[in-house]
C-alpha cells in the first residue's frame, strides 16, 4: 500500500518544509521502493515509534580537481524503514540503495557503520548506524554544485554537500600568434587572458633575458612596449597558473625593424708597414644590411690586398702587406630600406700611448726612476716626458680632466705637434732605441712592447708630483699616456729628534746613554766619509 500525504495550505505554510515537489519526490521514491523495506510486522512504510534518526555526516565543501573521483557521505545514526535519498536541485539521484539517475559516473555506497556508545554490554560501545554515499567518477566542471542527502521523515532532514570543482589554468586567447613585426618607434600592445577555478593569474616573461623594463616577469594580461628598439626583439611568453595542475603558456615572437647601428671594435688601429690589418664593424640592422668599406671617399672592392667578410653582425676589412699609403681613414658604411649608419676607424702606424709601469713610491729623496712600456710595430725615436708637481688645489674630477685635456691640446692625434704646453710642466726628450735607425721594423709577428725608464734628478724629498709619457716613431708622434702620479722619499734628517726635545725615560736599560741609535747612524755615516778623505789624501 502506497501512502500519499496531503497538506492545507496553512499547514505547509506552517511547516515550512514541504512543498508539492516534496511530495512528488517520496510518491516516486516509495514507488520505487515498494516492497524494499516492508516489515511484516508493520504496515507497509510505517514510520516506526521511538526517536526517529539523525545525520551524523555534517555538509562539507569539497575541492576536488577536474577528472577526479569524489565520494560524498552520508551517515545517520541508526537504520530503519526511513528511505535516504540524494538530490541534487529537483533531480533525484538515488533513493537508498537504488541509483536513479542514469548517469553511469554516479554509484551508491553503503556508508560505514558507526560506533554507539550508548548501547552495548558493560558500557562497551557496539556498531550501529548507516545510510549511502555518493561516488561521483570523473569529475567535470559542470558537476559543481549543492548535493543533497534527505532523510523522508515526518519533516524531511537533509544535509548539503557542496562540490567546487578545481579546473587547470587555460589560455583561451592571445592577442598575437606567430612573429609579429613592428618598426622602431612603434608601441606593441600584447594580450593574453585565460581561465579556470581558481581565476588564474598571468605572467609575462621574456626567453633568455629580462623584459624590456629590466624586470624579470610582469603581472597582468597585458604588456605593453612603449617604444620598440631593437632590444625589445625576442620570444616573449604568457603564462596562466592558478595552482591546479601545470601552468599553461603561449609565445609571442616581436620582430623589430630598424635601420642599421654601427658599432667599431677599436677606434684606432695600430700596425706597421709591411704587416697585416683587421679593421671590425659590427652592424645591428633589421633586415640584414648591406656593408661598404671606404678608404676616404673611395668604396674599396675585393682585390688581392683588400678583402672582407662578415659572421653574423661582423663585418671584417683585412689589409694584406700594409704600405704607407694604406695610413689613413677607413668608414665601413651600412644601409638597409630603414635607413644607413656608418663607422670611422684610423688605421695608423703610430705608437700606442704609453703604460708608466714603476711604483708610484719611489726610493730615492731627490730622484725618481720612471719606467713605462710602448706599444708599436717600428722602433721608438724618441719620448718625450713631462713631470711637474702635483698641484695642491682641490678640484672636482671633471675639472681635473679638462685641465690635463688643456695642458697638451697642441698634441694632435695623428701624430704631429703643434706647439708648447703649460709652463708649469718640465718637458724632457729621451732618445729612444730607434734614434739612429728610425725606419727600421720589427721582426713580424713581434712582441712590439717596447720598454724605456729615465731617472729625473733634483725632485724635491716627501713630494707628491705627476709624470706623462709620449712616444715618437717613423710614423709620429703617438698619444700620450694619462696622469701617473708618484712620490719622492722623505729626507731622513727630517725624522732625527734635537736632544732638548727628547722625553725622560725611567726604567730603561739605555739609560745615561746620550744618544739615540736614530742620532748615531748619521754620526757614524759622518765619519766613515771622513777617514776615506783622510785615506785618499795621504794615498796622494
Amino acid at each position: 500500500m502506497i501512502v500519499f500525504f496531503t497538506y492545507t495550505s496553512s499547514a505547509r505554510d506552517k511547516m515550512g518544509a514541504f512543498t508539492v515537489g516534496h511530495s512528488l519526490l517520496w510518491i516516486v521514491v516509495l514507488t520505487i521502493l515498494k516492497g524494499t523495506f516492508a516489515d511484516p510486522q508493520l504496515n507497509e512504510y510505517e514510520i516506526p515509534h521511538g526517536k526517529p534518526p539523525s545525520f551524523v555526516t555534517p555538509g562539507q565543501t569539497y575541492r576536488i580537481a577536474s577528472g577526479a573521483t569524489v565520494i560524498l557521505p552520508c551517515r545517520i545514526t541508526q537504520p530503519g524503514s526511513y528511505v535516504l535519498a540524494w538530490k541534487r536541485g529537483i533531480a533525484v539521484l538515488t533513493a537508498g540503495p537504488v541509483k536513479v539517475s542514469p548517469d553511469p559516473r554516479l554509484r551508491v555506497l553503503p556508508s560505514a557503520t558507526i560506533e554507539s556508545p550508548a548501547s552495548g554490554i558493560g558500557g562497551v560501545p557496539e556498531l550501529s548506524g548507516g545510510g549511502y554515499s555518493l561516488e561521483l567518477r570523473d569529475v567535470k566542471p559542470q558537476d559543481a554544485g549543492d548535493y543533497i542527502c534527505q532523510l523522508g521523515t515526518i519533516e524531511p532532514k537533509e544535509i548539503v554537500h557542496t562540490l567546487e570543482v578545481l579546473v587547470p589554468a587555460r589560455i583561451h586567447f592571445v592577442s598575437h600568434s606567430g612573429t609579429v613585426e613592428v618598426t622602431q618607434g612603434q608601441m606593441v600592445k600584447m594580450e593574453c587572458r585565460a581561465s579556470g577555478n581558481p581565476v588564474p593569474s598571468v605572467s609575462w616573461t621574456r626567453k633568455n633575458n629580462v623584459m624590456p623594463s629590466g624586470e624579470r616577469s610582469i603581472q597582468g594580461l597585458t604588456m605593453v612596449i612603449q617604444h620598440a628598439d631593437r632590444h625589445s626583439a625576442g620570444q616573449y611568453q604568457c603564462s596562466a597558473d592558478n595552482g591546479v595542475g601545470e601552468p599553461d603558456t603561449k609565445h609571442i615572437n616581436i620582430n623589430v625593424l630598424y635601420p642599421p647601428e654601427v658599432e667599431v671594435e677599436r677606434l684606432t688601429v695600430h700596425t706597421g708597414i709591411g704587416l697585416e690589418a683587421q679593421l671590425v664593424c659590427i652592424v645591428y640592422s633589421e633586415p640584414s644590411a648591406q656593408v661598404i668599406w671606404y678608404k676616404d671617399t673611395t668604396q674599396l672592392g675585393t682585390t688581392e690586398q683588400h678583402t672582407t667578410q662578415n659572421r653574423g653582425n661582423r663585418y671584417t676589412l683585412t689589409i694584406r702587406n700594409v704600405s704607407q699609403i694604406d695610413m689613413g681613414n677607413y668608414s665601413c658604411v651600412a644601409s638597409n630600406q630603414h635607413g644607413k649608419s656608418r663607422g670611422r676607424i684610423i688605421l695608423t702606424g703610430i705608437p700606442t700611448a704609453p703604460e708608466v709601469e714603476s711604483q708610484p713610491i719611489g726610493t730615492e729623496r731627490d730622484k725618481y726612476t720612471a719606467a713605462w712600456s710602448v706599444n708599436s710595430h717600428s722602433s721608438i725615436i724618441e719620448f718625450l716626458l713631462f713631470y711637474r708637481q702635483q698641484p695642491r688645489h682641490h678640484q672636482t674630477h671633471h675639472a681635473r680632466k679638462q685641465e690635463e685635456s688643456n695642458d697638451f691640446r697642441a698634441i694632435k692625434a695623428n701624430g704631429t705637434r703643434m706647439g708648447g704646453i703649460r709652463p708649469d710642466w718640465v718637458s724632457l726628450t729621451i732618445p729612444g732605441p730607434g734614434f739612429n735607425y728610425p725606419r727600421i721594423q720589427l721582426p713580424y709577428p713581434a712582441v712590439t712592447k717596447q720598454k724605456m725608464s729615465y731617472t729625473i734628478q733634483n725632485l724635491q724629498p716627501a713630494t707628491a708630483y705627476e709624470l706623462r709619457v709620449q712616444a715618437k716613431n717613423d710614423q709620429g708622434w703617438g698619444r700620450i699616456s694619462p696622469v701617473f702620479h708618484f712620490t719622492t722619499r722623505a729626507n731622513d734628517m727630517e725624522n732625527l729628534i734635537e736632544p732638548s726635545a727628547q722625553p725622560a725615560v725611567y726604567g730603561s736599560t739605555n739609560r745615561g746613554q746620550g744618544l739615540s741609535s736614530n742620532q748615531i747612524r748619521p754620526l757614524f755615516t759622518y765619519g766613515l766619509y771622513c777617514i776615506s778623505v783622510c785615506v785618499y789624501l795621504l794615498l796622494n
